[in-house]
C-alpha cells in the first residue's frame, strides 16, 4: 500500500515560546542517537525531531507514562522512512510527529497506540499538529 504523508505542523500561539524553551540545541547527526538513548534511560521520548538543512537535529522530550512504546528515527530517505512506517503500522503504532527537511530527509516518531491520544494532547501544549497518514486510491 502507498500513502501520502502530511508533517507535523508548527501551530503559531502559545505554544511558540514553549517551542522555544523546549527544544534541545541542535545536535549533530553523530550524537543524536547517543543523546536519544541517554533521553530513554532517564525516562524522556523526543516527541517531535527536526532535521536541519545541515543535518543537525533538535527535539522536544516528554516523560511518557509507564507502558508507552515508541520508535524515534531522523534523517531517513522516503525509501526508508515508508519501510519503517510499515513495520510500526503493523506493531499498531501509529505515526505521530513527521517533520520532512528542504533535502527531504525524514524524520518521525511513532507511539503505541494506547498512549497516542496522550501524546497528541502533550503535542498541542507544544502547538505542534500531528503528522497524518491517507492511503492513496
Amino acid at each position: 500500500m502507498k500513502y501520502t504523508y502530511t508533517p507535523s505542523k508548527l501551530l503559531p500561539g502559545e505554544g511558540e515560546l514553549l517551542r522555544e524553551h523546549g527544544f534541545t540545541r541542535w545536535i549533530s547527526p553523530d550524537w543524536f542517537q547517543v543523546t536519544c538513548e541517554y533521553l530513554r534511560n532517564i525516562g524522556l521520548l523526543p516527541i517531535y525531531a527536526e532535521y536541519s538543512p545541515d543535518k543537525q537535529r533538535r527535539c522536544i522530550c516528554w516523560h511518557p507514562p509507564e507502558g508507552c512504546y515508541f520508535e524515534v528515527r531522523t534523517g531517513r530517505i522516503l525509501e526508508n522512512f515508508e519501510e519503517l512506517d510499515r513495520r510500526c503500522t503493523e506493531r499498531g503504532w501509529p505515526l505521530l510527529t513527521l517533520h520532512v527537511s528542504e533535502s527531504g530527509a525524514h524524520s518521525a516518531v511513532w507511539v503505541s497506540a494506547n498512549y497516542y491520544e496522550t501524546a497528541k494532547t502533550v503535542l498541542a501544549r507544544y502547538g505542534i499538529a500531528p503528522a497524518s497518514r491517507t492511503l492513496l486510491a
